[in-house]
């Protein structure tokens, strides 16, 4: 290639570049939600440096660790991408739902279009939260993995499931090495060829625009039905099975709650549906999607309902939002709310100074909250990404770790 590379003449670094999409903080949020992606690149970095001849980590690896909300790279991003040895990108749902993850992406693919021959296999993607083939862009479902190296449920299960779990550190730190000797590898046998021009984030095209990973998640209720009301309710909100209820029917509102916030959902691109909430089975697991729980202040007034909330409803709060509908118009609810409000704090305690639901106060209230209720949704479902127990089990309870944990235990 002819003239002043990108790099200025001072060596094609770094190996790789890092691509994910940036989780971002809500309220809930301990920590930054995106420690485990800064882990991984540490320990890729470590590897490297291990491995090669590189001097120093930064030659190894580039990671944007900041949330960026214009319409333009710093130089060190661009020099980054149009230098970059190695592409890996962390797949998942958010990351093919990213603009600024499609505009590295096309950085990318602007180096491997210069190539006259056969463009080298650059891109060694990542499978962070699972997401199925046919869920992905096009651009992403031609590039094949590899499951050498990996333990055999790793594409279905994502890196990031045994990330945060001390009892599978091991699997984390054999993904890293094997990712780190794929980076090498590649970065000195065949690697991509240097832009001429740093690219700019403004002439750049998403290369995923037009395209929406489907999400998943599920809706459940509780709330009585027209078969076991508390003594003296009015029948005219609920019907035959819990999710035909409707705390603001009126003349011209006969849908079921539940199913007009899966409509919502699914305007949204979400592919909801109403089904009961899967529960982890202790304190170290998560559920298996995403969920929101409708709750009737009603329900409290049902002992078994009760004493069930009672049970599961503070751990529901760390995996779901829960959602509680007042109606103001509907008098027998306004009349009973202060003992409703009392067994509602009973049953579903707040912890760590957070609410324990979510109210709505009318329709209208629920149109303004549902893309709120629907992120943090999924933000605790990707905070509390499932962990899996090694076959057999350890004898060890699963323990979640912090990056930084077990920094002695990485070589033998």
């Amino acid at each position: 290639m002819s003239g002043m590379s990108a790099s200025g003449g001072t060596g094609q670094v770094p190996y790789f570049f890092l691509s994910y999409a940036r989780m971002p903080m809500d309220e809930t949020t301990s920590g930054d939600p995106n420690r485990w992606v800064y882990r991984l690149f540490d320990d890729l970095c470590e590897e490297l440096v291990q491995m090669t001849t590189l001097r120093k980590k930064s030659e190894a690896g580039f990671l944007d660790r900041k949330m960026r909300l214009g319409e333009q790279w710093p130089d060190e991003v661009s020099r980054a991408l149009a230098t970059c040895r190695v592409f890996v990108p962390l797949y998942s749902p958010r990351y093919f739902n990213s603009e600024q993850c499609g505009r590295e992406w096309s950085a990318i693919q602007m180096r491997l279009r210069a190539h006259t021959s056969e463009p080298p296999p650059v891109i060694i993607p990542i499978m962070w939260i699972p997401i199925e083939p046919n869920s992905m862009p096009d651009c992403a479902r031609l590039i094949q993995f590899s499951q050498e190296g990996f333990w055999p449920d790793y594409l279905r299960h994502g890196l990031y499931s045994v990330a945060k779990v001390s009892s599978q550190r091991n699997k984390f730190l054999q993904a890293t090495l094997t990712l780190a000797r794929r980076i090498s590898q590649v970065a000195e046998l065949s690697p991509l060829q240097e832009a001429q021009d740093l690219p700019r984030y403004t002439t750049l095209p998403n290369a995923f625009d037009g395209y929406r990973a489907e999400q998943r998640m599920k809706v459940s209720v509780v709330a009585p039905h027209l078969g076991n009301l508390p003594n003296g309710r009015n029948p005219y909100y609920y019907g035959m099975r819990p999710h035909e209820w409707n705390p603001y029917r009126d003349e011209g509102n006969h849908q079921p709650l539940a199913h007009q916030v899966t409509e919502f959902a699914r305007r949204r691109g979400i592919g909801a549906e109403i089904g009961p909430l899967s529960i982890p089975e202790d304190d170290q697991g998560s559920p298996d999607q995403p969920g929101m729980m409708l709750v009737d202040p009603w329900a409290t007034d049902m002992p078994d309902t009760y004493e069930a909330l009672r049970q599961f409803g503070g751990e529901m709060t760390r995996w779901f939002p829960v959602v509680v509908p007042w109606n103001s118009r509907d008098k027998e609810t306004s009349d009973a709310e202060p003992r409703l409000r009392r067994l509602l704090g009973e049953a579903i305690p707040g912890g760590q100074g957070q609410p324990a639901v979510h109210e709505i106060k009318s329709l209208d209230d629920l149109q303004r909250e549902m893309p709120r209720m629907l992120e943090r949704a999924f933000n605790r479902y990707l905070r509390t990404a499932q962990v899996y127990p090694p076959p057999g089990g350890s004898g060890k309870k699963p323990r979640l770790m912090e990056p930084g944990d077990g920094d002695d235990e990485r070589r033998d």
